[in-house]
């Protein structure tokens, strides 16, 4: 097609023949991608399927206990994830595990989409890989620099309150 009658064409027109397009060769780290992304979602898919599972038979609560015992855990909820399941359960009744389970086939779903896509060197694959890897960028350098900090305090707390480093 030219590209002064793609110019001329509604940008949805424009947008759907630039994701219809071919991408170019895999070199070697597009290949580890797919083959980690196809990975990945069978590994999801399984643990979907046993979450379902053990979860219908009440594996998983035992084991939760059992595990709650034996660590002296007390399990809390942080703020966004009660709301969230507060919402779940005012749209319907579902249990934490069906949720869990249900999110770890979409999430497969998606990975392998991007696998397949990838491996059929798709653009639109392309695309739909760096808006999921960085869509939860911000979240992650949020608990990394909240995990720094958090060591960086005991490290300075033990130093000083405990002269570690006194005399030396």
């Amino acid at each position: 097609m030219a590209e002064t009658d793609l110019r001329r064409r509604p940008y949805f027109a424009r947008l759907w023949y630039e994701l219809g397009r071919l991408g170019g060769e895999h070199d070697a780290f597009i290949k580890v991608i797919i083959v980690e992304r196809i990975a990945k979602a069978i590994v999801l898919v399984a643990l979907g399927i046993g979450l379902l599972v053990a979860g219908q038979k009440g594996w998983l609560d035992t084991w939760a206990n059992y595990a709650e015992d034996q660590l002296n855990l007390s399990v809390g909820r942080n703020i966004i994830l009660e709301l969230l399941l507060r919402a779940l359960v005012y749209v319907g009744a579902f249990n934490h595990i069906t949720l869990l389970a249900f999110s770890a086939i979409v999430y497969a779903a998606l990975e392998a989409t991007e696998g397949v896509g990838l491996a059929m060197r798709r653009r639109w694959a392309e695309y739909l890989t760096v808006i999921a890897t960085g869509i939860l960028i911000p979240y992650e350098a949020y608990e990394v620099i909240l995990h720094l900090l958090l060591n960086l305090a005991v490290v300075g707390y033990l130093a000083y309150r405990k002269r570690l480093f006194v005399g030396i």
